[in-house]
């Protein structure tokens, strides 16, 4: 017989995850709240937290710790021409994540990015497919792998989108996590350099956005490979990435090398500590536009992230 606390866990995790479907107009909001030193912060309540609208208070309406919670993760590996020094570290990071994170409950989904986005493997919790897809990374076998969503194109590159369509891909991976419920996230392995997507940097933030998604960048740059002095200074100067996971709430982590365990123990301790606030906007506030978001926490010497805003429902007429 499964003890009482097992069960109440099981009923609220089940009445949390209706609410989320039932009601349409909910805007949840996940949170990571750390102390100083960076170590997740466990016990809140909801009355530690505050939220605002626009600057308007907005009444929590639905409150819990995604601690128990499946993860769906999206992984995303830059394969382009200036990535060919880390397509065997990418390998080997994703591989490491599915051996040292991933439950049985999680689910994956492998994306590599060039001139395309191609779709490694569809969001699956099988390990064997989630292996193959890794050795497909990089590949002639994974350039023959299915579109991730339409063919990106640019007026500039009538056939493709130049070497790097990472927005494209992140775009349409984001779009795919957006029905899923629970915890998600995005993890991108790149330098950060995009050249020539046909969707812009702020339209991929607000599709994560909108898709409730946390995005993580590692990011694998080495400016002495770049043999053109204008090419070094770009990539020096990108940081498209580090403005994607900071409006969606997550982290950058600049050439892991064999710390790379240690920033999937982060990442993971992130995920599975996060805090999600729901609330429900007034009929006046609901005029499908951007909104942003601010939470905060009342307690003392706390660091929260969270992502920075969210499109609201245009109202019925």
């Amino acid at each position: 017989m499964l003890p009482l606390a097992l069960i109440s866990a099981a009923l609220l995790n089940a009445q949390q995850t209706a609410d989320i479907r039932v009601d349409v107009d909910l805007v949840t909001v996940s949170c990571s709240v750390t102390d100083r030193g960076g170590v997740p912060v466990r016990g809140l309540k909801r009355e530690d937290f505050e939220l605002r609208d626009n600057g308007q208070p907005r009444e929590i309406g639905n409150f819990w710790q995604e601690s128990d919670l499946p993860l769906t993760i999206a992984f995303i590996a830059d394969v382009s021409g200036s990535q060919l020094g880390f397509i065997k570290s990418h390998r080997e990071a994703v591989a490491k994540f599915f051996q040292q994170v991933m439950s049985p409950a999680d689910r994956a989904m492998v994306v590599e990015v060039a001139r395309q986005a191609r779709l490694l493997s569809d969001l699956t919790a099988s390990s064997d497919a989630l292996s193959a897809a890794v050795e497909r990374i990089g590949t002639r076998e994974g350039t023959e792998s299915p579109l991730l969503g339409p063919p990106c194109r640019n007026a500039s590159f009538p056939h493709t989108c130049g070497g790097t369509a990472l927005w494209h891909g992140v775009y349409y991976a984001a779009s795919q996590l957006k029905p899923v419920t629970g915890r998600k996230a995005i993890i991108i392995l790149s330098d950060g350099m995009d050249t020539g997507s046909d969707i812009s940097l702020t339209n991929v933030i607000e599709m994560a956005q909108s898709a409730g998604v946390v995005v993580y960048s590692i990011k694998y740059a080495n400016p002495m490979r770049f043999v053109s002095l204008m090419a070094t200074i770009a990539q020096a100067v990108s940081h498209g990435m580090e403005r994607l996971s900071r409006e969606t709430g997550g982290l950058t982590f600049a050439n892991p090398g064999r710390k790379i365990s240690e920033v999937f123990s982060q990442i993971e301790s992130d995920l599975r500590n996060m805090y999600v606030l729901g609330f429900t906007p007034p009929s006046d506030a609901r005029d499908g536009a951007f909104h942003k978001l601010d939470a905060t926490t009342i307690r003392p010497n706390l660091v929260i992230r969270s992502r920075n805003g969210y499109w609201a429902r245009g109202s019925e007429k």
